[in-house]
Order: structure tokens, then sequence, then C-alpha cells
């Protein structure tokens, strides 16, 4: 296992995943964050060096999120990040509360997280919580 892997898209396509839904929907929660990290320039020089160009594409909102986290070949590690957000990411993903924040907020009421729309609406509802998590852990 490799220790620098924050989330892998390969781990969800289980027998848990959703027959109905695209296999792309696995990508959602994962481009919905390095989303965030993009708008917010947290991003790391190496991460902007390899894809830059999907930087822009995603700012000016050419791409989806789902598109985003495809990019990476739906695999988040720690060299994307600059080294001041990685204690956060650590804290926030690393420990599952992303990801529970993501499910509570955009897939309530829905049959499970993949059934979330690849949205800028949602994608802007979900920049807030994490905001707001960022804004908390710093002052922690």
């Amino acid at each position: 296992m490799n220790s620098n892997i924050v989330d892998n898209v390969r781990n969800y396509f289980g027998s848990e995943f959703p027959d109905e839904v695209a296999l792309d929907q696995a990508y959602l929660h994962m481009g919905v964050f390095m989303g965030w990290v993009i708008k917010n320039d947290f991003y790391s020089d190496d991460y902007e060096d390899e894809y830059g160009a999907q930087i822009i594409h995603f700012m000016n909102n050419d791409i989806s999120p789902i598109i985003l986290a495809e990019t990476l070949d739906g695999i988040i590690d720690y060299s994307l990040f600059r080294e001041t957000l990685k204690p956060f990411v650590r804290s926030y993903y690393g420990s599952g509360q992303y990801l529970a924040d993501y499910q509570k907020t955009l897939s309530e009421g829905l049959n499970s997280m993949f059934h979330v729309k690849d949205s800028w609406e949602n994608f802007d509802i979900m920049k807030v919580v994490i905001s707001n998590r960022y804004k908390a852990w710093l002052t922690s």
C-alpha cells in the first residue's frame, strides 16, 4: 500500500457500487475535492507542471469535477498538494471526514453517494463545506 495515496477510485468499484450508475460517478467526490484545491491555489508546483492545462480548464469551468479526477487516473496522492495543505488533507480527507461531509451534504436522500449529480451547483455547495472545515482546522 502506497502511503502517499490519499484516495484511489478503484476502492469504490466493488460489490457496493450500484449497477445503474455510470462508473465515472466514482470519480466525483475526488474531483470535487481536487477542484476545491485548484480554486484555492493549494496545488503543488509538480501538479501544475504536469496538469497545467487541466487546471486552466477547471478554473474556466470547461471541465467538470469528474473529468478533473479522471485526468489523475482516479488517484489522489500527497504530491498534488502544497506542503502547507498536506496536514489538512491528512486530517480531513485521510480521516474519512471529507467523505462523511460529502455524503451528508450531497447524497442525503439519494440511493448512494454515486448518485450525486456532477454539477457546478453541487461543487459550489461542497466547496463551502470544505472551506469551513479548512478554516476550523486552521484555528484548532
